[in-house]
């Protein structure tokens, strides 16, 4: 009788459990737009000024040589209004001077998540070849976004520099300014802002 009770006692324990966070439970780990705000603030302090993509200390001297990933944000103001947030990837390859990456998990300051991701094409590392003029960054991501039931074909050019250590040492970031376009069809839709991506472990 004492087995039978407590079998019973178990599996209703377990039924709890499963109706709780049981496999058909989703849960919704993206980051909020006010969360995705305060890390790219705290990851561009010092290095680029999100607001103008002015970046601080660019290096004349990044190495010819390796290659690092890099995690951050890319961020803008719309001529719609409200400002659109997103985190960034990138993969840079200094011995052949390329750099690929990605962006997904938007978010908008009044409209919310902005679903899709943008693949970034054309990539490059170019050395200016001149002391005091800082090497640069330079790529495109372009994708489909979409928010509302609307569709928007969107292009964002980045255009950066690179930041931290030097000589052979890999920078620690790479930051600049992104600009570019969100496109329903009917209007397009200026993006204006700046991008920050620190180096991954």
């Amino acid at each position: 009788m004492d087995n039978k009770v407590t079998f019973i006692a178990l599996a209703a324990a377990a039924a709890t459990l499963s109706a709780c966070g049981g496999s058909g439970t989703t849960v919704n780990t993206a980051p909020t737009y006010a969360e995705l705000v305060a890390r790219a603030d705290t990851a561009a302090a010092g290095v680029v000024d999100l607001s103008t993509g002015d970046v601080t200390g660019g290096r004349d001297d990044v190495p010819n040589s390796g290659t690092a990933s890099y995690t951050g944000y890319v961020k803008g103001d719309l001529d719609s209004g409200g400002t659109l947030i997103g985190e960034l990837s990138l993969d840079a390859n200094f011995s052949g001077g390329t750099v690929t990456g990605s962006a997904t998990n938007f978010q908008h300051s009044t409209k919310d998540a902005y679903t899709g991701s943008l693949t970034l094409s054309g990539g490059t590392i170019t050395d200016s070849g001149v002391v005091g003029t800082a090497d640069t960054f330079g790529g495109s991501l372009d994708g489909t976004l979409s928010n509302g039931g609307t569709d928007y074909t969107t292009s964002i050019l980045l255009d950066g520099e690179f930041v931290g250590g030097s000589g052979a040492t890999l920078p620690d970031n790479i930051a600049g300014y992104a600009d570019g376009t969100l496109d329903d069809g009917v209007t397009n839709d200026a993006f204006t802002g700046a991008f920050i991506t620190t180096q991954t472990p």
